[in-house]
């Protein structure tokens, strides 16, 4: 296992150039900025990013194999610490669940199983695989393996609105200023981790092994296994009911302590059912779930492992003495704490200022008043923020968010081009340095919700780990209660919670009636109008395993753009056909844009179902006359 020793000794430096997934990858040096901030966010803490690493390393060998099977690159591994933190319940703001974070309409649409038997995502291997099909199905669209990751986050309509479509099977990228966040984020993680997670790195002291159980209930499985029940439970909180269905494989995630050996057993499988669900693998429908995108932060016990909050304000100095001036700084400003009883006038008089500046440093205005045991500054804030952005948290206000940073109120308003104060919506991405450009739409992600209970892998960590293991001080711990612990619900008593979208159309979009089509799926219809799966399943309070039915009227709210893009199309409706024949060196993006017509065009016309071409194939290509 890789020790932080080394870690503590050389910080991590962001280089010009990397690769991922066969990528070449250039960054520049205001890319580089961006990354060493989340890089700095995610290290600070040498304790917490050591339980990060280990709790990664327990599921990691499980994701690589899964990885390598379905034939998706080694890279994407680090996404799925970016993505769940390997928590197998984590659960965000718009109820995206479990290691991958996914919706429920869109896991179904991907094949996992969600119902009152088991919730799929929860499981390492079975949401793994899901994650796997998305990827596929979106490299289809664009040959290139970092688009195909963005569009994890965006949707694949929202990432083929944002990426050139001259971009489309790239083999350089450039990542600079206007690079999306959520790719300098995963570079992040990437640098990070790379050294210290998978490729058969494990604790010394505990692994994780997978143990047969269709048909078996846990206390079973606890049995064979010799395992306590209760750590069965904490460790397969995928299983929703009592008994694990038979229908087809599903591992039983249990604890190897101690230099054990995982348990023995024969897994051999009919081969005519290993082909059945081989089949049924290939013939799922690929949706990725509506994120409104990557800054995810999660919590450990402690806030926060990754993000920006927690890490803001940064207090320094005499800490003992922080009600006293001259005392502390907060990020780098002078500043001051309240005590229990202090208003504005007695604040003022302690640091020898009058209630005007006090009000001027903090923009509380005329009615803004003190609250106890938060820290005050007795200087100007700064115009712009030391990060970029800041992803919104429950309970926070524009008010706070400019305290945390040490930015002044109106210059957080300004970047973020509001008039006035706004409510923020939990999730928003706010800018701190710069002002959002223009062009680009204000943007969100899911966040996601604290725990109450501690993570089980994070306690069975600590239990094994002796002292001398230790490689930091732990230095915003949260006490554990033996009886939190302990009574956490029973797996067969969750219930999956479900967040209905309203349908509302702002001055962007407008609400049609789509009239069902013989043969069309929710996947069609999303791709059709460049719009979300789940969206529509909430819209129209549907549930995706009942399907469609023919002339069946669905309410959407579709964007503007397409009625815009509909005219274009039925301008010229008489083709003529030409046939193109391949020479060497030509790619499908290239013979593409000689003709200007789309890749998918090229591949409907000759019924390709890959990118592949051989040297003097004939293709079918429809002109305008």
């Amino acid at each position: 296992m890789a020790s932080l020793s080394t870690f503590a000794q050389a910080p991590m430096v962001v280089p010009s150039e990397m690769e991922f997934a066969g990528v070449k990858l250039k960054i520049t040096s205001s890319a580089k900025k961006e990354i060493e901030e989340t890089l700095d966010l995610l290290t600070r803490s040498q304790y917490h990013f050591q339980l990060l690493v280990d709790r990664s390393n327990l599921y990691m060998g499980m994701v690589e194999e899964v990885l390598k099977k379905e034939g998706i690159p080694d890279d994407f591994k680090y996404l799925a610490i970016q993505e769940g933190q390997f928590v197998s319940d984590a659960v965000s703001t718009a109820n995206a669940v479990g290691f991958w974070q996914f919706k429920k309409a869109s896991a179904q649409e991907l094949g996992l199983r969600i119902d009152g038997v088991v919730d799929e995502r929860k499981h390492i291997i079975a949401s793994t695989v899901g994650a796997t099909k998305y990827f596929k199905r979106s490299n289809f669209v664009f040959d290139n393996w970092l688009w195909s990751m963005q569009s994890y986050l965006q949707g694949l309509g929202g990432a083929q609105r944002t990426i050139p479509e001259k971009d489309y099977g790239a083999k350089k990228v450039e990542i600079n200023a206007k690079t999306h966040w959520y790719i300098k984020k995963y570079i992040a993680h990437k640098l990070a981790f790379e050294g210290f997670v998978g490729e058969g790195r494990k604790h010394p002291e505990l692994q994780l092994a997978t143990y047969e159980g269709r048909g078996k209930t846990l206390r079973d499985v606890s049995k064979e296994v010799n395992v306590d029940i209760d750590e069965l439970k904490n460790l397969n909180k995928w299983l929703v009911g009592s008994r694990i269905p038979d229908e087809k494989s599903y591992k039983v995630i249990y604890p190897v302590k101690s230099g054990s050996r995982p348990i023995a057993q024969n897994t051999e499988r009919p081969r005519n059912e290993e082909s059945k669900v081989s089949e049924s693998t290939k013939s799922a429908e690929i949706k990725q779930p509506e994120k409104s995108n990557n800054n995810r932060s999660i919590y450990a016990g402690v806030r926060p492992v990754e993000g920006n909050i927690g890490a803001f304000p940064h207090v320094t100095g005499n800490i003992r003495n922080e009600y006293e001036p001259d005392q502390i700084e907060m990020n780098g400003i002078d500043a001051i704490r309240a005590k229990p009883n202090d208003n504005i006038e007695t604040l003022a008089n302690r640091v020898g200022k009058s209630d005007s500046k006090i009000r001027k440093y903090n923009d509380l205005g005329e009615n803004g008043k003190l609250r106890s045991g938060a820290y005050y500054y007795l200087k100007n804030k700064k115009n712009s923020g030391k990060v970029h952005y800041h992803i919104v948290e429950p309970g926070e206000t524009l008010w706070s968010i400019s305290q945390d940073y040490g930015i002044k109120f109106k210059k957080l308003l300004q970047k973020n081009r509001m008039r006035e104060a706004e409510e923020l919506k939990v999730g928003r991405v706010l800018w701190l340095r710069f002002i959002r450009p223009a062009n680009i739409p204000i943007e969100y992600t899911d966040v996601i919700l604290p725990k109450n209970n501690p993570i089980p892998e994070d306690k069975m960590i600590k239990e094994v780990s002796s002292p001398e293991q230790s490689t930091g001080k732990q230095t915003q711990t949260t006490p554990e209660k033996k009886s939190d612990f302990e009574e956490e619900e029973s797996v067969e008593d969750i219930e999956i919670g479900v967040t209905r979208k309203v349908l509302m159309a702002t001055a962007a979009d407008t609400i049609v009636t789509h009239v069902v089509q013989p043969k069309e799926s929710f996947f069609a219809i999303s791709q059709k109008y460049g719009i979300e799966l789940d969206d529509i399943i909430d819209w129209n309070g549907l549930n995706v395993m009942d399907g469609l039915q023919v002339n069946q009227a669905l309410r959407l709210v579709v964007p503007k753009a397409y009625f815009s893009k509909q005219k274009e199309a039925t301008k010229s409706v008489i083709k003529r056909e030409v046939f193109h024949e391949v020479q060497k060196g030509e790619t499908l993006w290239g013979i593409s844009k000689k003709y200007n017509v789309t890749i998918e065009d090229i591949l409907k016309w000759n019924n390709k179902t890959d990118n592949n071409l051989d040297l003097g194939e004939r293709l079918k290509i429809l002109q305008d006359n």
